[in-house]
């Protein structure tokens, strides 16, 4: 009786070790998705199907160390809006700078570059590092026309003495009125946005 308990145990035992294994299997749009977020594309998407056939035009906010917010763009143009309106950054070739762009599905769009500033990095202490990280904006209703709206923040790393690390954390999403603790923090930010025309 003892030997055939064992051996129906071994059995189960062996049919278990080969019923785990593991598979190769198609890579998904989110695996991809994934890849680039790891790399330093991130894209944020806007449902616009309300302002559809109306202008957009893009603004881009500099904040330097609490100094008075600076317009990046110096110009002012706009864009037919479509269904939805994509904000997408991206590395470039080199490490100063990051590419954004606007795309309006069924619209219009516009690129251009971001300057970084160098951040501190305690395992780095000779080099200039260029740490810098998004969080979109929360979105207030109803949407006023003509007005800024911002959408998206990329900012800096910051460092803190008292624990050694530079560091980007706070909140997931930020108050559309600038009151979220991390801009607080963070040393240079840039704000993109738009105003709807």
């Amino acid at each position: 009786m003892k030997k055939t308990i064992l051996i129906a145990i071994l059995a189960l035992t062996a049919l278990t070790g080969q019923a785990q294994e593991i598979r190769t299997s198609e890579p998904t749009l989110d695996d991809y998705l994934q890849l680039l977020n790891a790399k330093g594309y991130i894209a944020y998407s806007f449902d616009t199907q309300d302002f559809k056939g109306k202008s957009v035009e893009p603004v881009v906010m500099e904040y330097v160390k609490g100094k008075e917010a600076r317009d990046v763009l110096g110009f002012s143009f706009s864009f037919p809006i479509g269904e939805k309106l994509v904000i997408g950054l991206a590395p470039s070739s080199n490490d100063s700078t990051y590419v954004y762009s606007y795309q309006s599905v069924g619209g219009g769009g516009f690129n251009s570059t971001l300057k970084l500033l160098p951040v501190y990095a305690p395992e780095m202490p000779t080099k200039q590092a260029y740490r810098y990280e998004s969080r979109p904006f929360e979105l207030v209703s109803p949407v006023e026309t003509r007005k800024f709206i911002p959408l998206v923040l990329f900012g800096s790393y910051w460092y803190e003495p008292e624990t050694g690390v530079s560091r980007f954390c706070g909140e997931k999403l930020i108050k559309h009125n600038f009151s979220s603790e991390i801009t607080k923090s963070i040393p240079h930010f840039y704000v993109l946005g738009i105003k709807i025309k």
